[in-house]
């Protein structure tokens, strides 16, 4: 045995288990078959000293999920981890990265870390082995948090990574020690035979494999897939093939052994992959998941919107004036979201009750996360000093939560006590000032008043409910404006804003909207650049033969375009307009009994738009209602540009990515090249000198239709299988063939989205920032007279420098220090500034794992220098 030592070549065989939480099966039908696997590996860990490893999957939640049934079986579980016999880590939950929030993927490698180490260890390997390709930040993310390696599968060619390990780099230059599993997955060495000469068949076979794209001595054997058992006969396995290859060592081992290794022994000039990975090429990426069930993705799209820009915030601005930071509270909140990002969750690619299960876990995190947000706001407004109302006025706090000031549209019903008669107000800044606005209703309504010592009690008041735009809204801070209650019978007054509409039309000082009578699109006029859209905000829906994973139009499809001939105008006044544009689309009941085209038979289902322009505000907003009534299609609205552009630019994670919008020729391919693409809030094509964006709220499929460069954003996809086989765009089944007939997402639909025409390109035009207001918006308190020491407009935070973004504002996990991180989403190096309205004693430079070490200076505001796409993490001491 002393030769072995001395074999140049190390093969690795890693027992492990790929976990896919719920899926065909809902999760507590998968945890009892978790449930037997670990305790089984305890079984085979305490009678075999010689099997010395297993992989959890990469990921912890396993652990949680497992010792809420067996608890006792703590202490043995970390025994075993902690000893290295059992592999965690980093991950809480193995995500789709493209479907979840870049600070979702922060939070959930945060909590993999710290649930791995009360275990005693983690694996430092980012191992993410089945996501349907992967974002281009990747590099960034897990070098921040100390890991320099990726092992993963779907995503590239193999004629890009030209071997087993590449490296990759991300678009800051940020660099990854990279391996891509072979063509078979996460598998090589699966459900070996106990018979020494069939195992070393399978054995040669994958090392073979692995020899022929060979960048290093290190070969890596995965022994397991799906929810697989630990094969207690490995160690005996490993000893006689040993005895077979004469220049190989077998060895029992894990991911970590296998990179260092590999590193070791890598050959030199290893090649280079930048940006994203979403090529079908030689492996599945199944990015028809965008669509697949949308209420999933705009119930996930709510929760992290309420998460990153309003609990974590508002509760950091709370915490530095004194209040308890709701850490505990968050996590929870942020817990019942993570367990929704596993791919086959959030991706909407399982049977139907599991993604039942999901809407629960959903609105667990958003109720917990609103009562946080209202807790905040309640104790930060308690601080404002109000002492000039009388009797018939109340003060309306306005919130941004973000970094930078803004103007928008505050929609609010006020409350005064009975005794107060209105039938209309007015809206005053605090030095007086008449503020247009716009009554949308009044009468007499109730609120709940909560004393923890007494039973609620419940008031009659009387509302008004009120439109206006509040501007200047300090950056992550408030301002304050006065509401009168008026009672008078006289006519009000009349106030002149930028605010127009006709009998087909509806306009602001940026826009011009019109209703094309006929068909119902609209045509938009950009007034401040003499730039015309026609037919906007036409739905054109077609069939689909596929299922869950992959878009599939049937060969003979049958494609309808909406005419809608009600026209409207409603809700005209000073603040805002909107236009309504409502009819029937006559859609086919399903598909044909062979799938190959649509069915003959035709049901009306309703769709209506309501389009808004607030007095003021450079942003165009869409509502539409559709009423499913039909299966098996593909329901998109477009937004035909004429803009000439090679490229669009798609929001992404900590980026802005940009992609051609050509389809590359896929035959060949395992599955064809898609048309569609993933974007996390807004869509941007231009020509450098001018632009149109898309923005939206959980619509994460747009196309670019090379016809006039039409934007099409997927709205609705209704499928009534899990996975098929007989699929013209892929090749086999990516699932079982199980019917999902929840997937065809009959019913009404709400989706929300918003044009902005711009001068110049999306950064120049503040494209992401205005998508961050789109989504985030604002909230209100209503106060009486109170002490404080706050005055009527703040500012605690805010961020100097047009082309930056901050992703977060939180408390730090392990100390009582503000982080805050920044981000250049840009092709340009950009400096910034950020100023706080607290006292700083000392700044740091911090990791993504909010570790630090280098103090920055602080001179009225810390000042950041960011390379194009880099991610920098502050951490501030506040006296």
């Amino acid at each position: 045995m002393a030769n072995i030592n001395k074999k140049p070549y190390k093969a690795f065989i890693v027992p492990h288990t790929h976990w896919d939480r719920e899926w065909y099966q809902t999760f507590q039908q998968f945890r009892i078959r978790l449930i037997n696997l670990i305790n089984n590996l305890i079984d085979i860990l305490e009678n075999d000293k010689t099997f010395s490893d297993f992989t959890l999957d990469g990921q912890t939640i396993v652990l949680e999920d497992y010792l809420e049934v067996h608890p006792e079986k703590r202490g043995i579980l970390k025994k075993y981890i902690t000893e290295g016999r059992i592999h965690v880590g980093p991950w809480y939950i193995l995500p789709d990265e493209f479907l979840v929030s870049a600070e979702s993927i922060i939070r959930n490698l945060l909590l993999g870390h710290k649930i791995a180490s009360e275990f005693g260890r983690v694996m430092k390997v980012g191992y993410i082995p089945d996501p349907f390709g992967h974002i281009s930040q990747m590099p960034q993310i897990l070098r921040g948090f100390g890991i320099d390696n990726i092992i993963f599968w779907r995503g590239i060619e193999y004629d890009q990574s030209q071997g087993n390990e590449f490296i990759w780099q991300g678009p800051d230059g940020t660099k990854l020690f990279a391996v891509h599993l072979p063509k078979i997955g996460y598998c090589n060495a699966v459900s070996l035979p106990e018979d020494v000469g069939q195992a070393y068949k399978l054995i040669k076979e994958a090392i073979d494999d692995l020899l022929s794209r060979e960048t290093s001595k290190s070969l890596l054997l995965l022994n397991g897939v799906d929810h697989l058992e630990a094969q207690p006969y490995i160690p005996r396995l490993v000893k006689e093939l040993n005895k077979r290859f004469t220049d190989i060592e077998i060895k029992q081992g894990n991911l970590e052994e296998y990179i260092d290794y590999a590193k070791e022994t890598i050959k030199p000039n290893l090649n280079k992959i930048t940006g994203e990975f979403r090529s079908a090429k030689d492996a599945p990426i199944l990015q028809s998941v965008y669509s697949s069930r949308m209420y999933i993705k705009q119930a996930n799209e709510r929760c992290e919107t309420l998460l990153e820009n309003w609990a974590e915030p508002t509760a950091s601005v709370a915490w530095l004036l004194g209040n308890n930071y709701p850490q505990n509270l968050i996590w929870t909140s942020l817990k019942w979201l993570l367990k929704n990002h596993p791919h086959d969750s959030i991706c909407g690619c399982s049977i139907d009750q599991v993604h039942k299960e999901m809407m629960t876990r959903f609105e667990w995190s958003k109720q917990i996360a609103q009562e946080v947000i209202n807790k905040n706001l309640d104790y930060i407004t308690g601080k404002i000093k109000i002492d000039y109302l009388n009797k018939d006025e109340l003060a309306l706090v306005v919130f941004n939560p973000l970094p930078y000031s803004i103007d928008e549209n505050v929609e609010v019903r006020v409350k005064f006590p009975k005794e107060v008669n209105l039938n209309r107000v007015k809206v005053l800044t605090t030095q007086g000032e008449e503020i247009p606005y716009q009554l949308k209703g009044y009468g007499l309504d109730y609120k709940i008043v909560f004393n923890p010592f007494k039973p609620p009690q419940t008031l009659e008041v009387n509302y008004a409910d009120i439109s206006f735009t509040a501007k200047d809204i300090p950056a992550c801070g408030y301002k304050v404006f006065i509401i009168k209650a008026i009672n008078d019978l006289r006519m009000p007054k009349e106030y002149e804003t930028d605010i127009r509409a006709g009998r087909d039309y509806i306009e602001n000082k940026y826009y011009k909207v019109i209703a094309e009578e006929g068909n119902g699109t609209v045509t938009i006029v950009d007034k401040l650049n003499n730039k015309i859209f026609k037919n906007c905000n036409r739905f054109v829906d077609g069939g689909d033969a596929g299922d869950e994973y992959t878009y599939s139009p049937p060969l003979n499809d049958q494609v309808v375009v909406s005419r809608m001939n009600n026209i409207s105008i409603q809700d005209v006044g000073p603040a805002e307009a909107t236009l309504k544009v409502s009819g029937k689309m006559m859609l086919p009941v399903g598909l044909k009994f062979d799938r190959k085209s649509r069915s003959e038979k035709m049901i009306e289902c309703s769709i209506e738009s309501e389009i808004k322009l607030f007095s003021e505000v450079q942003r165009i907003e869409f509502k539409t209602k559709f009423d499913n009534r039909v299966c098996d299609h593909r329901l998109r609205v477009e937004f035909p540009t004429a803009i000439k552009s090679d490229y669009v630019y798609a929001d992404g994670h900590f980026d802005v990515v940009k992609r051609s919008v050509n389809v590359p020729n896929s035959e060949g391919w395992k599955e064809k090249a898609y048309k569609t693409a993933h974007n996390s809030g807004f869509i941007d094509i231009n020509d450098g000198e001018y632009g149109l964006a898309i923005l939206n709220k959980g619509l994460p499929e747009y196309e670019i239709i090379p016809d006039n460069n039409t934007i099409a954003l997927t709205l609705l996809r209704s499928v009534g299988w899990l996975s098929r086989w007989d699929l013209e765009y892929k090749r086999g089944n990516a699932g079982p063939s199980l019917p999902t007939p929840e997937a065809q997402c009959l019913g009404e639909h709400t989706f929300l989205y918003a044009l902005i025409p711009h001068r110049g390109s999306w950064d120049n035009a503040c494209i992401s920032q205005r998508t961050k207001q789109f989504k985030t918006k604002i909230l209100t308190q209503q106060l009486k007279n109170q002490q404080g020491n706050m005055p009527s407009n703040f500012s605690f935070i805010q961020l100097e420098g047009k082309y930056l973004e901050i992703s977060a504002i939180k408390k730090s996990e392990f100390e009582d220090k503000l982080l805050i991180r920044v981000y250049n989403p840009t092709d340009r190096e950009t400096t910034g500034k950020i100023k706080l309205g607290f006292d700083i004693h000392k700044v740091y430079l911090g990791r993504l794992d909010e570790s630090y070490k280098e103090e920055l200076p602080y001179n009225d505001g810390v000042e950041i220098t960011l390379k194009p796409k880099e991610i920098k993490t502050i951490i501030l001491e506040v006296l």
